[in-house]
C-alpha cells in the first residue's frame, strides 16, 4: 500500500468530485442552473430567518454593518496568507549555501575580513581548483550572515574560449542588484548604479569566476557601507593598488586532513605514508584531493599504497589524469554517453533538463549524479552541469549520434524559448532568460549548424528577440539576428534567413543606420522574387526603409497598403503598427508642405495624423502593447505640437515617457526628452539650464547615429556657444549614415543648420 496521508487522500477525492460535477454542467443547461441558483437563494433566506428570529431588532441593526466588514477583512487576510510571495523581477541568482569546514584557508579568510574594513573591493585570486569560489563564499557569509544582504553573480559564461564581455558582465551585475540591465550603453554607465544600489545597505556583492580584470575594471573603488568581493583566475594583470589575496597550494597537513575527510579517519590512519604521498601527487590542489578521495571512497577494496604505486609509474603530466581515466572506465553506459556528449558540445554548460534532452531520456539525474560523484562534471549555478576541463573535446568528430543529440538539444531550447517567451514579462520567464540567454546565443552561433535545425533555431531567435527587446539590449538583438542569418544561410533555409535579415534591418533603423539597414533589406528581398509572396514584415520594413531614405511618399504609402493586406484580420497589434506608420507618413508629408509654404494643407495632414493615431492607440490598448502605446503617444505629441496645441502635446509626451520608462526603452524615452527640450526652446521664457539638463540626460541614452542624436547636439551647440564646434561635429557624425545615399528633407535641413553653426 502506498504511503499517502489522509489529508492528501481527502484532497484527491474532493478534486475528483469537483471535476465530475463540472463535467455534468453542460447537461444541466441554463434552465437547470437558474433553478439550482434560485433554490440556493431560498435556502439562504430561510436560514437567515431562522437565525435572526430569536435576535432583538437592536442587535440586528448593530450587526448589519460590522459583520459584512469583518467578513471582507477576514477574506482578504486569508487570501493574503495563501498568496505566494512575488519572485524577483530581474531573475537574480540566490546566494550559494554556507560552506562548513573549509580546510587550510583560515589565514586567507581572515585576510578577506581585514581587507573589508580597509577598502571597498577585495580580490581573491587563485589557480583553477584552489578553492577560490569556496573561500569567497565563506568570507561573504562571515561578513553578511543575513541572506538578505548577500548578492551573487556567476560571471563564468557558456563560451569556453571567450570570457564574457565587460558590458555583459555589467548587465549581469545590474540584474543581480535588481536594476534594469538594458539601461546602460557602456560598462562605465553601470558604475553609478552599483554605488546607488549598495551604498549604506551593508550588503556584500560577490562576483564569482571572473576571468579577466577588464571584465570588472568599471567597478567603483569603494562603496560606503557595503563590500564587493571579486573572485577568479585572472589571465591579465591586476592594477597595482588591488593587492589580491592569493590562494596557493594547500599545506601538507591541511592536504592530509582534507583527504582524510573523504576517506574516513580509520582508513586514512592505516597507512599515513601512502596518505602523504597521495597528497603530494595532487600538488596541493583541493579539487584534485577531493577527486582522489571520492574515487577511493567508491573503491573501498583498493588500498592507498596500490594507488601510490600506480601513480609513481606515470610521468608527471599524467598523474592528475590517472584517477579521472580510472573513473571513466567505471562509468555505466548512460553516464559514459552523457560525458561524451557534454565534452563535444560547443557550449560549456547546460541545465539538467537540457542534459536529458541530449540523451533523449525523460531525466538525466542519475547519470549527472554519477559523473559529479567522480568529479567528471561540476554542478554550477544551481541545476547546471559543466564538464571538467580535462575531458573537453572541442574538435570531436561529428557522428550521426552527436548530430541527433544536438538536434534534440536545439528542439529542447526552442520549446523552452517558445514557452517562456510567451510568458514574458512574468518573473519566472525573466529568470529563465536571464540564466539562459548567453547559452541560446551560443547555440545560434554554432559554426557548422546541424541539418534540419533551421526552424528550431528560428524559434530560439524569436524568444531572444522578445527578451532582448524587453531589456532594450539592442546590441544583443543584432548579434542574435546576425547569428540566425548565418545559420539559416548555411542550412539553405530561405524563410528563416529572410526573417533574420529583416530583423537586422529593423534593429539598424532603430540605431539610426539606414545604409546598413538597406543592405539587409535587399538581402531579404532577394530571397523572395515575387512581391506578392513577401511576408507582412517585409512590406513594413520596406516602408520604413523608404521613409528613412527620402521623401518618396507614394512608394511608402503603397508599401503600407501591401503590409495591411498581408496582415490577418485578427492581428490587432499589427494593424496598430500599420496605423502608427501611416500617421508618421502623414506627419512627414505635412512637414514638407510646411517648409514649402503650404500651411493649410500641412494643417489638414496634421489633423488627419492625429485622428489616425487615436485609432492606433485604441488598437494598441486592445492588444495590451505598451511599446506601441508609447510610440503612438510620442507621435501624438508631435501632431499636437505642429497644430499649436502645446498643452496637449506636453500631456502626450508625459504619457509616452512613462510608458517607455515602464518598458525600459531608454532610446524611446531619450527621444521624448529631446522633443521636450525642443518644445521648451520655442518658449521665449525658457530656462537654458533646464533645457541643457534634459539634453544631457538624453544624449548618452541615444544611439550613436540618427536624427534625434543630431538634433540633441544641434540644440546643445546653440545653448553652449563655447562648445559649438564639438557639438557640430558630433551632430554631423550622427547624420553620416546618410552620406552618399538619398535622404529625407529633414535630414538635409538639419545637416545644413549644423554646418552653419
Amino acid at each position: 500500500m502506498t504511503d499517502i496521508s489522509r489529508k492528501d487522500r481527502l484532497r484527491f477525492r474532493l478534486s475528483r468530485v469537483y471535476r465530475r460535477a463540472g463535467a455534468h454542467l453542460p447537461e444541466l443547461g441554463l434552465g437547470g442552473l437558474v433553478t439550482a441558483g434560485g433554490t440556493v437563494l431560498l435556502l439562504q433566506e430561510e436560514l437567515i430567518k431562522q437565525l435572526a428570529g430569536n435576535l432583538p431588532v437592536w442587535l440586528l441593526a448593530v450587526l448589519a454593518l460590522p459583520v459584512p466588514v469583518a467578513v471582507v477583512w477576514l477574506t482578504h487576510f486569508v487570501r493574503r496568507r495563501r498568496a505566494t510571495p512575488p519572485q524577483l523581477l530581474f531573475g537574480r541568482l540566490p546566494f550559494p549555501d554556507m560552506i562548513h569546514g573549509l580546510v587550510g584557508r583560515d589565514a586567507e579568510l581572515q585576510q578577506v575580513k581585514d581587507r573589508a574594513r580597509e577598502r571597498g573591493v577585495i580580490v581573491v585570486q587563485g589557480a583553477m581548483g584552489m578553492g577560490t569560489s569556496a573561500v569567497a563564499i565563506k568570507a561573504t557569509w562571515d561578513l553578511a550572515g543575513d541572506a538578505r544582504k548577500q548578492r551573487y553573480a556567476d560571471l563564468r559564461g557558456p563560451d569556453r574560449d571567450h570570457p564574457e564581455t565587460p558590458l555583459s558582465v555589467a548587465q549581469r551585475v545590474l540584474r543581480t542588484l535588481d536594476r534594469p540591465p538594458g539601461a546602460i550603453q557602456e560598462p562605465d554607465d553601470a558604475t553609478p548604479q552599483v554605488i546607488d544600489a549598495l551604498t549604506g545597505t551593508g550588503r556584500v556583492l560577490l562576483l564569482d569566476n571572473v576571468s579577466t580584470w577588464s571584465q570588472v575594471a568599471w567597478l567603483p573603488p569603494r562603496v560606503p557601507g557595503a563590500h564587493i568581493i571579486v573572485a577568479g583566475t585572472f589571465t591579465d594583470d591586476l592594477p597595482p593598488h588591488m593587492e589580491p589575496i592569493q590562494l596557493g597550494a594547500l599545506g601538507p597537513d591541511a592536504g592530509r586532513d582534507l583527504l582524510a575527510r573523504q576517506l574516513g579517519d580509520e582508513r586514512a590512519g592505516r597507512d599515513p605514508k601512502a596518505l602523504k604521498r597521495l597528497v603530494d601527487a595532487c600538488l596541493g590542489s583541493p579539487l584534485e584531493i577531493v577527486r582522489v578521495g571520492h574515487w577511493l571512497a567508491r573503491n573501498p577494496n583498493i588500498s592507498l599504497q596500490s594507488l601510490v604505486d600506480d601513480l609513481q609509474r606515470l610521468p608527471i603530466d599524467q598523474k592528475l589524469d590517472f584517477v579521472l581515466n580510472q573513473s571513466v572506465q567505471q562509468l555505466r553506459p548512460t553516464a559514459k554517453q552523457l560525458l561524451s556528449l557534454l565534452a563535444g558540445l560547443p557550449i560549456a554548460e547546460v541545465d539538467h533538463r537540457a542534459a536529458a534532452a541530449l540523451l533523449g531520456l525523460p531525466t538525466a539525474e542519475d547519470a549527472i549524479k554519477e559523473l559529479a560523484d567522480l568529479g567528471l562534471v561540476e554542478n554550477v549555478r544551481m541545476t547546471r552541469v559543466r564538464v571538467t576541463s580535462t575531458f573537453r573535446s572541442t574538435g570531436a568528430r561529428e557522428t550521426p549520434q552527436r548530430a541527433a543529440a544536438w538536434r534534440r538539444l536545439v528542439e529542447h531550447f526552442a520549446d523552452q524559448a517558445d514557452s517562456f517567451g510567451a510568458r514574458l514579462p512574468d518573473e519566472d520567464a525573466r529568470t529563465w532568460f536571464a540564466i539562459e540567454d548567453r547559452v541560446l546565443l551560443q547555440v545560434l552561433a554554432r559554426p557548422r549548424p546541424v541539418p534540419k535545425t533551421g526552424h528550431a533555431l528560428g524559434r530560439i531567435a524569436d524568444g531572444l528577440e522578445t527578451w532582448f527587446r524587453l531589456e532594450q539590449r539592442h546590441e544583443d538583438r543584432l548579434r542574435a539576428a546576425a547569428a540566425l542569418a548565418r545559420a539559416a544561410k548555411a542550412l539553405d533555409d530561405e524563410q528563416v534567413q529572410a526573417t533574420a535579415e529583416l530583423r537586422q534591418c529593423a534593429i539598424l533603423l532603430t540605431a539610426g543606420d539606414p545604409r546598413q539597414a538597406r543592405q539587409h533589406f535587399n538581402q531579404a528581398a532577394a530571397l523572395r522574387v515575387k512581391v506578392e509572396s513577401w511576408p507582412a514584415e517585409l512590406h513594413l520594413e520596406h516602408a520604413a526603409i523608404l521613409l528613412a531614405s527620402g521623401d518618396e511618399f507614394t512608394a511608402v504609402e503603397s508599401a503600407l497598403v501591401r503590409y495591411g493586406q498581408a496582415l490577418s484580420g485578427g492581428d490587432v497589434a499589427g494593424h496598430a503598427l500599420r496605423l502608427t506608420n501611416v500617421a508618421a507618413l502623414l506627419l512627414r508629408k505635412g512637414q514638407t508642405f510646411d517648409h514649402d509654404g503650404r500651411g493649410p494643407e500641412a494643417h489638414s495632414l496634421y489633423a488627419d495624423a492625429r485622428a489616425v493615431l487615436f485609432e492606433a492607440l485604441d488598437m494598441a490598448h486592445g492588444a495590451d502593447d505598451r511599446g506601441a502605446q508609447a510610440h503612438a503617444h510620442e507621435l501624438l505629441a508631435l501632431a499636437h505640437l505642429y497644430l499649436g496645441l502645446a498643452f496637449d502635446a506636453s500631456s502626450h509626451l508625459d504619457l509616452a515617457e512613462r510608458l517607455y520608462a515602464g518598458t525600459a526603452d531608454e532610446i524611446g524615452r531619450a527621444r521624448c526628452l529631446v522633443q521636450r527640450a525642443g518644445a521648451l526652446l520655442e518658449d521665449p521664457k525658457h530656462l537654458p539650464d533646464e533645457v541643457i539638463a534634459l539634453l544631457e540626460e538624453a544624449e548618452p541614452r541615444l544611439p550613436p547615429a540618427g536624427v534625434s542624436t543630431a538634433l540633441a547636439h544641434f540644440h546643445l551647440a546653440r545653448l553652449r556657444p563655447g562648445r559649438a564646434g564639438e557639438h557640430r561635429e558630433a551632430g554631423l557624425a550622427a547624420l553620416s549614415p546618410w552620406d552618399g545615399i538619398a535622404e529625407p528633407r529633414q535630414v538635409s535641413e538639419l545637416r545644413a543648420r549644423l554646418s552653419a553653426l
